[in-house]
């Protein structure tokens, strides 16, 4: 797979062991020449709310709240899970569209759990189905990619080595990494360091 700014993409074959390694065309994500997740954002929202509105018109009315439950969190909740800590949304905007997904379905099963709540306050639904948000979920799966190469249970090394641990010092910072200034707005997007301004702000 290869990715350019220009028109005319160079096509290299790589080898191992001089067998040559097949091309792909996708590994599950949408990419764009700038690297811009936005078009993969629109793509699995989509996706998901189809699915979302075949398990509504076929299974809605007769299945019970906890088989509900589970065909939404196999087929549609997966959908806009897979792969997050790649493409997580940065801005408030996609935040907020992903999080409509499940909102659509916390609104189809209070229905029918009884559960009365104000508009677009989903928070007693959440509590009584033992949900959490979306947005809480991402930020989970960054930690668990942090935690798993800090104690080696994902073997990494290259992506170990650009972990910044604090040095205990003469200052009072309590966080355990340390993060560099960045000039690019587009590098605070970087998988590691937003697990590691996660886990600095859960300490600080």
């Amino acid at each position: 797979m290869s990715f350019s700014r220009r028109h005319s993409i160079i096509q290299y074959d790589y080898s191992i062991d001089n067998v040559i390694l097949q091309r792909i065309n996708q590994v599950g994500f949408i990419f764009t020449p700038t690297l811009s997740f936005a078009p993969h954002i629109d793509w699995i929202i989509g996706k998901a709310l189809r699915s979302l509105g075949f398990i509504r018109r076929h299974a809605g009315s007769v299945m019970s709240v906890r088989c509900l439950l589970i065909l939404y969190t196999s087929l549609v909740r997966s959908i806009v899970e897979y792969g997050c800590v790649v493409w997580s949304p940065r801005t408030k905007c996609d935040i907020v569209r992903i999080e409509r997904v499940q909102h659509r379905f916390l609104n189809m099963v209070s229905r029918s759990m009884g559960i009365n709540h104000e508009p677009h306050d989903y928070k007693p639904v959440l509590i009584a189905l033992n949900l959490s948000t979306l947005s809480e979920r991402r930020n989970m799966s960054d930690i668990k990619l942090l935690n798993g190469l800090v104690s080696g249970v994902i073997d990494s090394p290259d992506l170990l080595s650009r972990i910044g641990f604090r040095i205990s010092g003469t200052t009072r910072s309590r966080d355990p990494y340390y993060l560099a200034s960045v000039s690019k707005n587009y590098l605070e997007d970087d998988p590691l360091r937003r697990a590691m301004s996660l886990v600095n702000s859960q300490t600080s």
